[in-house]
């Protein structure tokens, strides 16, 4: 099966301003390697399976629009789309409507909260779960409107490490089933939720080196996984789950506090019982 995602080439990329740690030690850093990362990040995706690439053009002064996973969150053909908490991001919210709205999507937005799109919002790809991640970017209000509005149920988690700012920096929700997360990034309350909602033989825990490799930020194709780095014990893990691993450098991304999945939004997303009867 096709995946198709949405990406912006990196040409106005930098590290313009201060919203996370990640950004903290690097404001004003030269990202020179940033294209070159990119585009292989691009045939390295096409390598792994069946990829459509969709581009999102660069706009001035948008720095951050390459990380496209915080457009929207895609649920069929409805485009929740982001309210960003920071002013600075609050400049890519035109632009991911209009493009989203160009490939027939039908957008919508939450009222009266801060929330970001599928960085912090992740659909269980077996069980009818969506994980929403407050905290530091979205809000509980947001996690609590998406249960009103998609017909799954939402699962609040509490991020409470502020170097794993959006949820797909700590967790990565698998087609066989697995959910893979740092647990150091969630409070006491969320992670007995997660360990309520998935069997045990289900979870992958990571360690903290594997964390901020940003192995979390993983981007599924198919039976691959592509990343920046991951350990060999967790590779080890990983293809015992079934999966091939793709590693690829996306350095200069990880000094915005990006990696694999932040630079791409699934179009083809939705909760595991649509995805199942399509």
């Amino acid at each position: 099966m096709k995946t198709t995602l949405l990406m912006c080439p990196p040409t106005e990329y930098r590290i313009a301003y201060d919203i996370n740690p990640w950004m903290s030690r690097n404001v004003g850093l030269a990202t020179p390697d940033a294209a070159r990362q990119w585009e292989r990040l691009v045939e390295v995706l096409q390598c792994a399976g069946d990829v459509e690439i969709v581009t999102l053009d660069p706009q001035p002064h948008v720095p951050d629009l390459v990380f496209t996973a915080n457009a929207a969150l895609i649920s069929g053909k409805l485009a929740i789309t982001s309210t960003f908490r920071h002013p600075q991001r609050r400049r890519e919210q035109p632009h991911y409507r209009s493009a989203l709205a160009r490939h027939g999507f039908a957008t919508t937005s939450l009222q009266q909260t801060f929330f970001e799109g599928a960085g912090d919002a992740l659909f269980d790809r077996v069980r009818p779960i969506l994980y929403a991640g407050y905290g530091w970017r979205s809000e509980r209000a947001a996690a609590l409107q998406l249960g009103e509005t998609l017909p799954v149920r939402t699962l609040p988690l509490l991020l409470v490490d502020e170097r794993f700012y959006h949820l797909d920096t700590a967790l990565c929700a698998l087609g066989s089933g697995h959910v893979m997360y740092y647990p150091d990034a969630f409070s006491p309350h969320a992670l007995q939720q997660l360990r309520r909602s998935v069997e045990r033989e289900y979870l992958i825990e990571i360690a903290l080196e594997d964390a901020l490799a940003f192995a979390c930020n993983s981007v599924e194709i198919g039976d691959a996984l592509v990343m920046h780095h991951a350990s060999p014990a967790l590779r080890s893990r990983l293809n015992a789950a079934g999966y091939r691993i793709f590693q690829t450098d996306l350095g200069e991304f990880h000094k915005a506090g990006g990696s694999a999945k932040c630079l791409t939004l699934r179009l083809d997303d939705g909760p595991a019982q649509a995805s199942a009867a399509a």
